[in-house]
């Protein structure tokens, strides 16, 4: 048993994406220092008491400095490498860190957000480890640096009892990429939108990452604390409603990890967007009924309902929608698509998140929600494909663009000896 789990999970591909995950928490890291420090007193008082629009500007100007490194990575990612374009932009976030712990003022913290601040330790961690792990195999195919392709390919999947296993994916590999690249020529950015096929593909990882920032996550992780303030609890009661609310993530992320892989990709999206908006509805319904007013007494059992909602809209998108994001993207887009692809996606997440959490503080309204989260289960629903279980080669016959040619050169890398 023991041996059979060490296979299956402690592999190299495994822990190396462990280790990667690391930007997932510097990011994660960032939304749950920002929040509870907007509920506290000593905070805003430090910084001049800002008032709701410069509040929503701390908070924003995260998201656009993560902009101006989206539309970056697809250069960098692809002249650099992707090791390369790791470190590069952690590199930003060891300065940004810096300026943000000896921020005198918000101008200075402001510029130490842009720089992608908070978490300076585990983004020097991040950029120094990155440069000790293998290239991307597909990266080194596209430069046809195919001896060290090879090698990085190997390092990441033999086991020492796999050789020919190993031998014939890599020709696959190898094979797949020269397709596409015969096919497609040398992709521009212009090139994007020209082929319908790299179109679909472009809607499809791209709008499940709109679909993310319209769920309202962003709204309910930056500003909760206001929410809260709203229904009148005070600071000690807010701050700890925060933390219970940040415990609810690993759970949910835990959870997700049992099914992912045997429920559809559209299925999950869809029931996922149809209870963001239900939730949302409920909340929109309580605080238009039983409203929190200064000097006028609560209904305590409305509070406890609209902050379960809460609770479920958190749980509902880190075990469905938000996993979602990283995982579709991946799957639709073809080697040479993908670097341009995801910086094209994370422009677009950076574009929403930016003007959400800028006017969150200003104009509070979760009716807004309900009906992003129904639109986009409709567009689940009527134009995803189902991509579960389906390689990288697999899905270009779901999207129609190598189909006719790479049957028969797969022949030829197969019967080569």
């Amino acid at each position: 048993m023991g041996g059979k789990i060490t296979e299956t999970w402690l592999t190299k591909t495994f822990l190396t994406s462990i280790f990667l995950g690391l930007g997932g928490f510097l990011y994660g890291f960032d939304s749950g220092i920002i929040t509870s420090s907007l509920a506290l007193n000593s905070f805003l008082e430090y910084f001049g008491n800002p008032n709701a629009p410069i509040r929503g500007a701390i908070v924003s100007i995260y998201q656009a400095g993560a902009w101006l490194g989206s539309a970056s990575v697809g250069i960098t990612s692809d002249r650099l490498g992707r090791r390369k374009a790791i470190a590069f932009g952690c590199a930003f976030g060891v300065l940004g860190g810096a300026l943000m712990t000896g921020a005198a003022h918000v101008a200075m913290l402001i510029i130490g957000r842009i720089l992608v601040g908070y978490a300076s330790i585990p983004a020097l961690a991040l950029g120094v480890g990155v440069l000790f792990i293998k290239e991307s195999p597909r990266w080194l195919c596209l430069k046809s640096r195919h001896a060290e392709a090879e090698k990085a390919f190997r390092s990441y999947h033999h086991n020492g009892s796999n050789d020919e296993w190993c031998r014939e994916e890599f020709r696959r590999l190898q094979a797949n990429i020269e397709i596409d690249l015969q096919a497609r020529g040398c992709l521009s950015w212009a090139e994007l939108l020209k082929a319908p096929a790299f179109r679909k593909r472009l809607f499809v990882g791209s709008f499940v990452w709109a679909a993310a920032m319209l769920s309202g996550i962003s709204f309910i992780q930056y500003f909760q604390p206001a929410i809260y303030a709203t229904l009148q609890y005070k600071q000690d009661q807010q701050l700890l409603i925060s933390g219970l609310y940040g415990s609810v993530a690993p759970v949910a992320c835990l959870v997700f990890l049992l099914f992912v892989d045997r429920i559809g990709r559209k299925k999950i999206l869809v029931f996922s967007a149809l209870l963001l908006s239900l939730c949302y509805l409920v909340i929109t319904i309580i605080a238009a009924v039983f409203p929190a007013r200064p000097g006028f007494p609560t209904n305590e059992a409305a509070q406890r309902g609209l902050i379960a909602c809460v609770f479920v809209v958190s749980a509902n998108y880190l075990a469905l929608l938000g996993p979602m994001t990283w995982i579709i993207p991946p799957e639709v887009f073809t080697t040479e698509l993908r670097g341009k692809a995801n910086a094209v996606i994370q422009v677009l997440h950076y574009s929403i998140s930016l003007v959400i959490t800028q006017c969150s503080p200003i104009a509070l309204a979760a009716i807004f929600f309900v009906l992003t989260n129904a639109l986009c289960a409709i567009v689940f629903a009527l134009v995803y494909p189902e991509t579960r279980g389906k390689s990288l080669e697999d899905t270009s016959e779901i999207f129609g663009d190598i189909k006719r040619r790479m049957d028969p050169e797969l022949d030829e890398v197969n019967s080569s000896p």
